[in-house]
């Protein structure tokens, strides 16, 4: 058996700008997602799009090249985003084990449902918060979904079958205009038609999407390198002046983050 450990962090998602944190380099936080890794990816994404957008014109044409830390649906779901919004922004993936097996997203089932990560979302402001990782999300997903190229990166929508009870990461963690209210009625299988609900999301398969986002981005001329971080200096040693730390559990130690906890 294989099993994948999820970043979880207490409070929430990390995605917050951190400027001048190491000797001149502008730190973007992107970790954290627990169980949700691929459903808020391209939200996230987005934000972390938005954040450099906003660095930009703040450095010399020179200083204008990203380090994306972790090789996970994370990083490159932000790799991607950055090369769609800036073609000719040079940007570097860096990670200890390149192999994409070797991620816990590789192994994960690739539903939207922001499991695990929404129960840290408790105050009306902190929902709002998660609503807008979801809403982005769903939005890429359903571009790539209607690009006619769904099934390279291995996206497909699909009904979600429960028992008739509540599904908490549905009905409080999701807004309805993202995934809608379940249809109530008897379940469609013969062994099993009792009462249940059927939901209406999306299935991302990683062991497709993950390969062919790699694919496009060294199409993209983007440079995968293999490099272990154990502390803030070897972050401080790359060469590029805005780094994306998308590492998950690897923020724990190189970045000093108690609230991230592995959950299996």
């Amino acid at each position: 058996f294989v099993v994948g450990v999820r970043p979880h962090r207490t409070g929430g998602v990390r995605l917050e700008l951190q400027p001048e944190l190491l000797a001149g380099k502008h730190v973007i936080h992107n970790y954290g997602h627990g169980g949700g890794g691929i459903t808020l990816s391209w939200g996230c994404a987005s934000v972390v799009k938005d954040l450099v957008e906003g660095l930009l014109p703040k450095l010399d044409k020179e200083d204008r090249s990203i380090a994306v830390l972790g090789s996970g649906v994370i990083g490159l779901t932000v790799a991607t985003e950055l090369k769609r919004a800036w073609p000719e922004l040079p940007v570097s993936v860096y990670a200890k084990d390149l192999a994409l097996s070797s991620t816990t997203s590789f192994v994960a089932g690739g539903q939207f449902e922001p499991s695990g990560i929404f129960t840290e979302y408790v105050t009306p402001e902190a929902k709002a918060v998660l609503a807008t990782y979801l809403r982005r999300s769903k939005e890429r997903i359903v571009e790539l979904q209607n690009s006619g190229n769904r099934l390279l990166y291995g996206v497909a929508e699909r009904k979600n079958y429960t028992l008739d009870q509540v599904i908490k990461a549905f009905d409080e963690g999701t807004p309805e205009d993202v995934v809608a209210k379940p249809r109530k009625g008897t379940l469609p299988f013969k062994s099993l038609n009792g009462a249940g609900r059927e939901y209406s999301n999306w299935l991302m398969n990683p062991t497709i999407l993950l390969p062919k986002l790699v694919e496009d981005l060294k199409a993209k001329h983007v440079a995968f390198e293999q490099r272990q971080f154990d502390t803030p200096a070897d972050v401080a040693a790359l060469k590029e002046r805005i780094v994306i730390n998308c590492t998950g559990l690897g923020a724990k130690t190189q970045f000093s983050d108690d609230k991230v906890i592995p959950l299996p």
